[in-house]
Formats: structure tokens, sequence, C-alpha cells
């Protein structure tokens, strides 16, 4: 939401409501999989009949970050259209969006092929977390695209590492 100016960044209000969402998804998840592995209340339980199909934790694990996923991007998509005349932030928008689909059809899709085809030394979990690892460093350019340094302290080279 700062990004829009609805609350100032680093406000007490807006790390309250990073906090708060943080600690509901949290709490939230944990229980769905505290359920569903110890059928607190058995109505997450896989069935004995197919115990590997569990439908609340396909949900919390996959579409819930699928949407988040997606929602970030349209959010941070309007902010750079609508307000900023760079176009540069986008690329790394869309590179990160891209290197992430394409670490999750490797692993969903071609893990099991990969895992046969090297006598299970490698698997898609490798190739993914490697692009996995090249979204969040795109997610940083794109950040260093549209953030603008005006500490004079930094451009003054008085930091040095």
């Amino acid at each position: 939401m700062p990004g829009f100016q609805v609350m100032a960044d680093g406000s007490l209000k807006s790390m309250l409501t990073i906090i708060g969402t943080t600690l509901i998804i949290f709490i939230s998840m944990g229980y769905i999989a505290a359920d569903t592995a110890f059928g607190i209340s058995n109505g997450l339980k896989p069935k004995p009949s197919n115990p590997l199909y569990s439908p609340g934790v396909f949900t919390i694990y996959l579409v819930v970050p699928l949407v988040a996923i997606v929602l970030f991007m349209i959010l941070q998509t309007t902010i750079v259209v609508r307000f900023l005349s760079a176009r540069l932030p986008l690329v790394w928008l869309v590179s990160s969006f891209f290197c992430f689909a394409v670490g999750q059809a490797i692993m969903f899709g071609a893990s099991k092929k990969m895992c046969q085809s090297t006598n299970n030394r490698i698997d898609g979990a490798f190739f993914a977390t490697l692009l996995d690892s090249a979204a969040v460093s795109c997610i940083y350019g794109f950040w260093s695209a549209i953030t603008v340094d005006d500490n004079a302290a930094f451009e003054e080279d008085e930091y040095k590492f």
C-alpha cells in the first residue's frame, strides 16, 4: 500500500498492517498443515484410500502464493505504468515472473523424468531453486530500478564497502 500512498511507508500503521497480515497467513497455514497431518478436526485429514491427496495443503502452498504473485504483478505494473516514466522496471518484473514460472514448470513437469534419467541424483527442485533465486534477483533489480536514492552521503562515497 505504500506504493499507492494509502499510508506512509515505514509508519506504525503500515508496519502493523504487514505484521498483522503475516501473522494471519502464518497461523492459518500452520493450522491447515497441522490439521492435515495430525487430524486435529478430521475435516482436512486425507482419505485413507489416497493419503497423498490433500486439497487444503495444495491450496495453501500452491494456490495462495500464485494468487499473491499475480496480485503483486498487477499492483506493481499499475504503479510503474501510472506513476513512473521508465519502462525498465517492467523488464525486471516480467523477467522475474518468467524465471519463477519456468522454475515451477520444471519442478512439476520435468522433475520425475530428470530424477529417473540421472539415477535419482538430481531432480527438478535443483533447477527450480536456481530459477527461483534468479527471480528474487530480478525482483531486486525491479526494486532498484524504481527506487531513487537521494541520500547525499551515498552519492559522495562516504560509505565505502
